[in-house]
């Protein structure tokens, strides 16, 4: 793939980002006011495939499409409206609105205008200065890792205890994965039966696959509010389909799992709490301090609720696939034209009778403003 498609299909993944953010979260928030809503499996698993398709999506149409390839794309339906009359401007205005994004792509490309030059100096410096925050988290991470005492090993998996963490989570490396305890879970037998229950059915997911694809993926789109947003309803969402496959797993224990929550919440607020920044891992709670008390809210509630219907999972894997299929619909339509199409023959065809009658309408004009003065000599 070339230099512009590799541009164009992440502008076209960062336009996807925003329709999905205005059209998937209205649409979640209106479905979990019933008993839907309390399917919260279902819906992690739907916006991770959503999310993976929006920005999966706009590279793979790309690929597969080619200048030999006859394609229908949105700009052809956009013609197509207004040769019906149903869009009111002039033409000229119209093709010049039509190709806009292409004009800015190609001045991005060409990097001759200053304006150009400022916007890619600003996206260098924002993917730097992310890449060098998620490396840095990586490197505390390793470190963390490093320092921490061996507790048990299954296999692959360690379980680590450390006095640099304040609350529970779970992370891998290459070969191995790790859940990682802080040192005050040991006192508390009953709170690190459900943490590790917590950890482990994060490990069943995949949630740690995920979250690293995320964070390989924040510097690139670390300017785009939609991305952010995506990302914290992913998160959001996997803790608490974690809490829920636990708490049905062992409903007789939801009353202590809740009670767990709280206390690990109240011991990571202590005084001189040493937290794991944002990165790859997944954490018993949050470890953000500003965000951690709305989470813990959200979560009880989410475990408190109504059980969740029967199907109710495979409706919003349902709703998934469905996004997930206009999402890669819209990623072909997005795709500029790959040819001249009988609709844009006739749109460039009214643009040329426009500009010839703007031409023969100054003609006049400028014949009456040189009569006078061609007077004026032949009087001298």
């Amino acid at each position: 793939m070339a230099v512009e498609g590799i541009v164009n299909a992440w502008i076209d993944a960062n336009i996807l980002l925003l329709v999905l953010v205005a059209a998937w979260l209205p649409l979640r928030r209106v479905l979990s006011g019933g008993r839907l809503g309390q399917a919260l499996m279902g819906q992690a698993r739907a916006m991770e495939w959503i999310f993976i398709a929006v920005i999966l999506a706009p590279f793979l149409a790309r690929l597969i499409s080619g200048p030999s390839v006859a394609q229908l794309s949105l700009s052809d339906l956009l013609v197509s409206q207004y040769l019906n009359g149903n869009l009111e401007m002039s033409a000229t205005r119209f093709e010049f609105l039509l190709g806009l994004r292409a004009e800015l792509t190609d001045a991005f490309l060409l990097q001759r205008e200053i304006w150009t030059q400022g916007l890619l100096a600003l996206l260098l410096l924002g993917f730097m200065l992310s890449g060098v925050r998620l490396f840095v988290a990586a490197l505390r991470l390793r470190r963390v890792l490093r320092n921490a005492h061996t507790l048990r090993c299954f296999g692959r998996l360690e379980l680590l205890i450390s006095d640099e963490v304040a609350v529970p989570f779970s992370t891998c490396g290459l070969r191995r994965r790790y859940v990682v305890l802080p040192v005050n879970a040991l006192g508390h037998g009953r709170d690190l039966h459900f943490t590790l229950a917590h950890e482990f059915q994060h490990l069943r997911q995949f949630d740690l696959l995920h979250e690293f694809a995320v964070e390989a993926l924040r510097p690139f789109f670390f300017w785009n509010p939609a991305f952010h947003i995506c990302s914290r309803q992913l998160r959001d969402l996997r803790e608490m389909a974690c809490d829920q496959a636990v708490a049905l797993r062992r409903p007789v224990e939801l009353g202590g799992y809740c009670r767990s929550l709280i206390r690990a919440c109240g011991r990571a607020q202590v005084d001189g709490a040493v937290f794991v920044p944002v990165g790859p891992a997944v954490g018993f709670v949050e470890s953000s301090r500003t965000t951690m008390n709305s989470q813990l809210g959200r979560r009880i509630i989410a475990l408190t609720g109504r059980t969740p219907p029967p199907g109710g999972q495979q409706v919003w894997k349902a709703i998934g696939l469905l996004f997930c299929t206009l999402l890669a619909l819209g990623a072909v339509l997005m795709q500029s034209p790959t040819g001249w199409s009988h609709d844009r023959i006739m749109l460039s065809t009214i643009v040329n009778l426009e500009r010839l009658e703007q031409r023969n309408a100054s003609q006049p004009r400028e014949a009456a403003t040189l009569a006078p003065v061609n007077a004026t000599t032949s009087a001298q």
